[in-house]
């Protein structure tokens, strides 16, 4: 069994963060980021336009146009935000001139987003085409590298301003790349965006499925269980999805109709991720019952981080990593609290996500923002708390009991190591 654990720790947690650095899973981590401000910025106009009192509503409905103005244009192009998000980080790990590296890129997008006439419709620059800036600008940075690696460049002279010469030295690697993108879309006919979001499709349903939620929060979970930060990996496959609903459903509510996906953005804070991943918090607030030192000290490091969300004092400190005590509630409870959320929303017990909020956002204050400012959903973010302590509370007081233990029999240890050595300085003395 030894041997076993040790092959495992050897071999396969590092593969698994291998898995989670590869280059391109890295860069569309880091290139969908740049959504956060422009999402956060229209999901604040969005909450104060659409708080669900009517007097409110009738006190705002002046303004309302001015309001949904900044939705709009936020959301309605989130496609090309994605984009230079990207672009720019496909430049990064590529080594290449980031200003050419993002902008060439953004351009190819465009290219491929031409409508049957030829034209650009800004409509189709919304969450329709998240899918597509994703996969044209990662290609064409590719195209890019591809050129450069090979000196496919126009060199000028040294006396040549610097600003000039990237502009010309980028003349043939971007021609290339949209000459590419011209070809398949212009000449050959080929609507690239209904391509690739028929390719992406399956993930699409999938993850509009409570069994397709699971199976991603199972994932996240497990691979976290082993040591391997699980939100990053499959996080980087999940939320251009999740984003996208985002969207529809702000979309919708913006004209007065009803959300119409559950798993948007910010869903798996309802669960997954209340006070961090694994639904950390609740195993926090179980230690304010410890007895061993060493939980008591847990307690006043993790807790103010994960008031925030952030689980990591804790997942490596206590640790919940490697840990086969806390491994079933870490994976069982949030699991079933999105299971039954899930239900909650689609029985509109609870509202369903129309706005996004910063990850820091405390549990409680998230679920009323989230929700256009649904109480109900702030009361269920509190009963999930307590479900969560509840879950964790046996499984901590076996570790408790365990430490407490552990550091008695350290003390009386050290007490027997002082009293022998008193002892033997007395027989000296005499």
């Amino acid at each position: 069994m030894k041997n076993i654990a040790l092959g495992f720790q050897n071999k396969f947690l590092p593969a698994l963060a291998k898995l989670g650095n590869l280059k391109y899973m890295v860069v569309l981590r880091d290139g969908m980021i740049i959504t956060i401000p422009f999402t956060i910025f229209g999901s604040i106009f969005m909450i104060v336009a659409n708080l669900p009192f009517t007097w409110w509503t009738n006190f705002i409905k002046p303004i309302s146009g001015y309001l949904n103005a900044a939705v709009t244009v936020t959301f309605g192009i989130l496609a090309l935000i994605v984009a230079m998000g990207i672009s720019y980080q496909s430049a990064k790990a590529n080594k290449l001139d980031t200003m050419t590296g993002t902008v060439i890129p953004t351009v190819a997008f465009l290219l491929a987003m031409l409508n049957d006439k030829l034209t650009i419709n800004p409509a189709d620059l919304g969450s329709g085409g998240i899918f597509t800036a994703i996969v044209v600008c990662i290609l064409a940075s590719e195209v890019i590298r591809f050129c450069v690696a090979r000196n496919w460049t126009i060199e000028l002279p040294d006396s040549v301003p610097p600003a000039v010469a990237k502009s010309f030295s980028s003349l043939i690697p971007g021609s290339i790349a949209l000459f590419i993108v011209w070809l398949i879309r212009v000449v050959l006919h080929i609507n690239i965006n209904s391509v690739i979001t028929a390719i992406f499709s399956p993930l699409v349903v999938g993850l509009d499925s409570i069994w397709g939620i699971e199976l991603a929060i199972f994932l996240v979970l497990a691979l976290w269980v082993v040591g391997v930060h699980g939100t990053n990996v499959i996080g980087s496959i999940y939320t251009p999805v999740f984003l996208t609903f985002l969207t529809a459903n702000i979309n919708a509510v913006s004209k007065g109709q009803a959300p119409v996906h559950i798993a948007a953005d910010g869903f798996l804070n309802f669960g997954l991720t209340i006070g961090g991943t694994g639904a950390i918090l609740g195993l926090v607030l179980c230690m304010f019952t410890a007895k061993s030192k060493r939980y008591k000290a847990m307690r006043n490091l993790g807790l103010m981080p994960s008031i925030f969300n952030i689980s990591e004092p804790i997942m490596f400190g206590l640790p919940v990593v490697l840990n086969p005590t806390l491994m079933v509630p870490f994976i069982v409870t949030p699991m079933v609290l999105e299971f039954i959320t899930y239900y909650l929303m689609k029985f509109g017990v609870i509202g369903m996500i129309v706005a996004q909020v910063p990850w820091t956002t405390p549990t409680i204050i998230s679920g009323f923002l989230m929700t256009g400012g649904d109480w109900r959903a702030s009361v269920w973010q509190l009963i999930e708390l307590i479900v969560a302590v509840a879950a964790y509370y046996p499984f901590f007081r076996m570790l408790d009991r365990q430490e407490l233990k552990t550091e008695q029999k350290e003390k009386t240890d050290e007490q027997s190591s002082e009293s022998s050595s008193q002892s033997v300085s007395t027989v000296k003395g005499a």
